[in-house]
C-alpha cells in the first residue's frame, strides 16, 4: 500500500475560496470601472446620443460584472464552509490517530475530485469520507439522496452525491491496490433521517456519529 501523504484538512476548498474571492474582488473593481467609464464618456460626448449609448453600455457592463462578482462571493462562501467542515471532521478524527489509524486529507485522484478524507485502520481496512456542510435534514426521496427544509425537499446542487463517493472509493482502491474501500458521506450540519443510515452501499451520517461508525465498521470487517 502506498504511503499516505501529508495534506491539510480543507486545503483544496480553502484554495478555491481564495481564488473565488480574488476573482470576485476583481469583478467588483471592473464593475466600478465600467460605471465610471460610462459616466465619463457621457460627459465627454456632451450628453449626446453617443454619450447616452456609452452611459447605457457602462451601466449594463457594470451590472454584468456586479452580478458575476456576487455569484463568485457566494461560491467563495460555499468553499469557506466546506473548509470549515473538513477541519471540524479532522478534529473529530484525532482520537483515531491516537489509536493507530492513518489518515490522509485531500487525496488527489484521477476522477471525482479530491477525496476529502481517506482512513486506514490498524486492521488495514480502508474508508473514504466525502465531507459536506449542507444544512437541512438528509432524506431518501424518489430514489435519491435529498435535503429537506420543513416541507420543502431539494436536490443537491452538486448532483448525485452517492455516485460521487462510490466513484471516489473505487479510485482510492485502485490507487491503494485495495480490493475494497468503504464509501461514506459525512454531514457537519443538519440531520440525517435515513433508515439504516445507508443508501446503495454508502454510509450516510452526521459528523458526530462518524468516529463510532468507523470503529463499528472496522470491528465488523
Amino acid at each position: 500500500m502506498s504511503p499516505l501523504k501529508k495534506r491539510q484538512p480543507g486545503e483544496h476548498v480553502r484554495k478555491l475560496f481564495e481564488q473565488r474571492q480574488k476573482s470576485a474582488v476583481l469583478r467588483y473593481a471592473l464593475a466600478i470601472g465600467a460605471f465610471i467609464g460610462g459616466i465619463f464618456l457621457f460627459v465627454a460626448f456632451r450628453y449626446s446620443f453617443v454619450g447616452i449609448i456609452s452611459l447605457l453600455g457602462g451601466v449594463v457592463t457594470c451590472y454584468h460584472f456586479y452580478q458575476n462578482a456576487q455569484y463568485l462571493m457566494k461560491r467563495a462562501g460555499d468553499a469557506e464552509r466546506g473548509a470549515q467542515a473538513e477541519t471540524k471532521v479532522a478534529s473529530l478524527l484525532l482520537i483515531l490517530q491516537s489509536q493507530g489509524w492513518k489518515i490522509e486529507y485531500n487525496l488527489r485522484i484521477k476522477k471525482w475530485g479530491d477525496a476529502d478524507v481517506v482512513l486506514c485502520s490498524p486492521k488495514e481496512n480502508l474508508f473514504v469520507v466525502d465531507v459536506k456542510s449542507h444544512g437541512g435534514t438528509k432524506v431518501y426521496k424518489d430514489g435519491s439522496l435529498r435535503k429537506q427544509y420543513g416541507k420543502k425537499i431539494h436536490d443537491f446542487r452538486e448532483g448525485d452525491l452517492i455516485s460521487k463517493v462510490k466513484g471516489q472509493a473505487l479510485e482510492v482502491g485502485l490507487l491503494k491496490n485495495a480490493r475494497w474501500v468503504n464509501p461514506m458521506l459525512c454531514f457537519t450540519r443538519g440531520y440525517v433521517n435515513i433508515p439504516g443510515n445507508m443508501i446503495d452501499g454508502v454510509h450516510i451520517l452526521a459528523a458526530n456519529d462518524l468516529v463510532k461508525t468507523l470503529l463499528s465498521l472496522d470491528r465488523s470487517l
